[in-house]
């Protein structure tokens, strides 16, 4: 397609009856901006203007090429405005992806606070625990546990370290009794994660606030990644489950759930903020990537103190 800025200096010499005013309108120069228009009317192959040093005057086909060009120029300066629009407060959409387990403990949470803050911006979360290409799928957010990233693509910032502990209903722990020492978790029913999972058994690695560690050798009833069933299987008395503190906390401070040897848990996992590179942003992004900053962190440390 031709330059289509010279439909915008066609147009401004129209609305502007003549050259020299539309050169003063559009900050241009007045020779250049008659040659542009001369060498449009050359590619088209026909005259749409009559020239005198007074005024311009449409042709028949100037008339028709000036309607559609009306149309063309009001789009792209409609499109300017948007992305103005966009640009001076938060505004449009933004796509966050992250698992289903960190839209209920976090999002869930801080969200509303959010969208009462800005409500221009509308929110798309998807909940999911497969793997997502940022890029591929458009999301501009992501939420996630990594241990490495890619900096060429993707700006990584941490948001917080939540540690794994030991849980159990107080209904199966009455029941089967307490438990004093890590080595006896074997004779009891666990749930565990695939990635728990070493030669057919699971194998989980605690340690204590002193630096001990200890590695337990499992033969589980339930192996699953599914956070939320764990959960459910371990409130209805099933067995003992090792699940990140941030998810268990309700529940413990609700008695549904009993922390099972306090002094062990796992190594902390972090919690990392995953975005594209912020030249370009859009200020809705950044308005909710900085509040995810700000107010993420406080629920991980509520939590741990």
């Amino acid at each position: 397609m031709d330059d289509l800025n010279d439909l915008l200096y066609f147009t401004a010499v129209v609305d502007n009856n003549g050259f020299s005013a539309a050169a003063r309108k559009i900050g241009g120069d007045k020779t250049r901006l008659s040659r542009r228009v001369a060498a449009l009317e050359h590619r088209l192959g026909v005259r749409l203007l009559q020239r005198s040093t007074r005024k311009v005057v449409l042709t028949e086909a100037g008339t028709r090429f000036y309607a559609h060009c009306q149309a063309v120029v009001a789009g792209a300066q409609a499109a300017y405005e948007a992305i103005d629009e966009l640009k001076s407060e938060p505004s449009g959409s933004v796509r966050v992806v992250c698992s289903v387990v960190m839209a209920q403990n976090y999002l869930a949470r801080i969200l509303p606070g959010y969208m009462a803050l800005h409500p221009k911006v509308s929110v798309f979360i998807e909940s999911t625990d497969r793997n997502v290409d940022l890029l591929e799928e458009r999301f501009d957010i992501a939420l996630k546990k990594v241990l490495a990233v890619d900096p060429t693509q993707h700006v990584s910032r941490e948001l917080g370290r939540a540690r794994n502990i030991l849980v159990a209903s107080p209904s199966f722990l009455n029941q089967f009794g307490r438990i004093s020492h890590p080595a006896e978790l074997s004779r009891y029913t666990n749930i565990a994660r695939i990635s728990d999972l070493r030669d057919g058994s699971a194998l989980w690695k605690l340690r204590t606030a002193d630096n001990r560690a200890l590695e337990v050798k499992l033969s589980p009833a339930l192996v699953t990644s599914d956070l939320r069933v764990q959960f459910e299987t371990v409130t209805h008395g099933i067995g003992v489950a090792l699940l990140p503190e941030p998810f268990v906390a309700m529940a413990l401070k609700d008695r549904l759930l009993e922390q099972v040897l306090p002094e062990w848990y796992t190594d902390d996992e972090i919690l990392h903020m995953l975005y594209p590179s912020p030249r370009g942003m859009l200020p809705s992004v950044r308005s909710l990537i900085d509040y995810m900053v700000a107010h993420i962190p406080e629920i991980i440390l509520k939590v741990q103190v």
